[in-house]
């Protein structure tokens, strides 16, 4: 009798590890693996250690064997680079990693294990839904997930493998990071989101995008360095930047300012594919993790937007919550003025901008490169704000408005054809970051070529 519904202890475990054989290939012929090789490409080499591998549902009639019964998620721990890392990964392989109340239990578990070790957490969705024969139990299951990583303070990162529709999408924006396999991804809250064509109709859901899967998990991997307490680099922090002429040409890629600041090749975007006038992400500078924020005058003269504003909130959050400092590269002509930003709510988000640049409490460094003007110098973590440190190069301009409309507003221009010459001359004296400075809104003037080492020292401060 006991054979019929039992296997042996060892039968179990070849059924855990070999899976269902021919629906692993048909994944794999569209470009995703299975929770178990997601495991393996997650962790250092013979360092994962499964947690709750027998755990499943009771059986039913509906049964046809009894692996049936288990649940399609994998849960565990191991090393990530030698430091101790969580993570679960849905089966699609097995009932199309469908959840229920037991599949919802295994990665609470495993969440509140990662939050009491402090250690960070990486989630891999592909599952086609609830079990509907559950029922509130299942719905019920989502909730439990939803409450543990609302309570756990760890660093969480998503990679978004498959199918992650309805309430697994909702799950999956909880987390801090949100990585795409473009092949294979979708995410949707709506069944009119399932509909949609590829991840780019969702790309406001995501911050990375990957090819695949496995380029997705290996993101996943680069992404937790960031968590620690320092990256290895071999970068010397008293390196030479060399921006000058790209700042003075204007109208410029930010990108090429914070790759020649930070370490070499430790600059990890978010969010590259939306709100391209501010650009946010991860780096280090000499080995001390940071968020950067930075608007972009390459894209609209850096003007602030709705968009850009939540895209830079998204990234402060991450700062406030992990404890990281934040690095605020400023150069832009001021906020949106279009109708449609108001409508939009931009005086809204950019209040949220303030709110979250005051709850880093002195942990800031900002240097203003180019234009710095009005409610925009204001909320792009100004050291009334931060409390932090504040540096601006020698060629800034730090004022109430733009030197052209300040001109036009005091009335200062008699003759039209003088206009710019009058507004260069009324720069040079009152938007000089000199004026900002003697004030004590500005820490230190500096030259460009220095960027890279006075960040480095007021990060050793800080």
């Amino acid at each position: 009798m006991a054979e019929t519904i039992h296997k042996t202890t060892a039968e179990l475990r070849a059924l855990l590890k070999e899976g269902q054989t021919a629906e692993q290939a048909a994944l794999a012929k569209e470009g995703k693996l299975c929770a178990r090789d997601r495991m393996a490409m997650i962790f250092d080499e013979g360092t994962f250690v499964e947690v709750g591998a027998y755990v499943g549902r009771k059986r039913t009639e509906l049964d046809k064997d009894a692996d049936d019964s288990f649940e399609p998620v994998i849960t565990g721990y191991g090393a990530v680079n030698g430091e101790l890392v969580y993570a679960f990964s849905q089966d699609y392989s097995r009932l199309h990693g469908a959840l229920g109340e037991m599949h919802a239990k295994k990665i609470v578990k495993i969440i509140e294990m990662a939050d009491r070790a402090d250690a960070p957490i990486i989630g891999a969705f592909d599952s086609a839904g609830a079990k509907i024969l559950e029922g509130v139990d299942a719905l019920a299951g989502y909730g439990n997930i939803m409450a543990a990583l609302e309570d756990a303070t760890i660093p969480k990162i998503a990679v978004v493998s498959g199918t992650c529709g309805g309430s697994s999408a909702v799950i999956a924006e909880m987390f801090d990071i949100v990585i795409a396999a473009e092949k294979t991804a979708k995410i949707f809250a709506s069944p009119s989101g399932k509909k949609a064509d590829g991840i780019a109709a969702s790309s406001e859901l995501y911050d990375i995008v990957c090819a695949d899967d496995a380029a997705a998990l290996a993101c996943a991997r680069k992404l937790v360095a960031y968590f620690g307490d320092e990256i290895e680099t071999a970068d010397d922090i008293n390196r030479l930047v060399d921006v000058e002429d790209t700042i003075s040409a204007g109208a410029y890629d930010v990108r090429t300012v914070i790759e020649a600041t930070v370490d070499a090749g430790t600059f990890a975007e978010l969010g590259a594919h939306r709100a391209k006038s501010m650009v946010t992400g991860l780096a280090s500078v000499n080995g001390s993790p940071v968020v950067i924020v930075a608007n972009n005058p390459a894209h609209k003269d850096g003007a602030i937007c709705p968009c850009g504003a939540k895209k830079a909130l998204k990234a402060l959050s991450i700062a406030i919550e992990k404890d990281l400092p934040v690095v605020t590269f400023v150069d832009t002509i001021g906020v949106a003025d279009k109708a449609e930003t108001e409508e939009k709510g931009l005086a809204k988000c950019l209040a949220n901008l303030a709110i979250s640049y005051s709850r880093t409490c002195g942990d800031a460094i900002t240097v203003v490169l180019g234009n710095a003007y009005g409610t925009a110098y204001t909320v792009m973590g100004s050291k009334a704000l931060t409390g932090g440190l504040a540096l601006a190069l020698d060629s800034a301009k730090i004022s109430a408005l733009a030197p052209a409309s300040a001109v036009t507003f005091l009335d200062e221009v008699k003759d039209e054809s003088k206009h710019k010459e009058t507004a260069d001359a009324w720069a040079a004296r009152y938007a000089s970051p000199l004026e900002a400075a003697k004030s004590g809104h500005i820490d230190d003037i500096i030259a460009s070529e220095e960027l890279r080492q006075r960040i480095g020292a007021a990060l050793a401060v800080l």
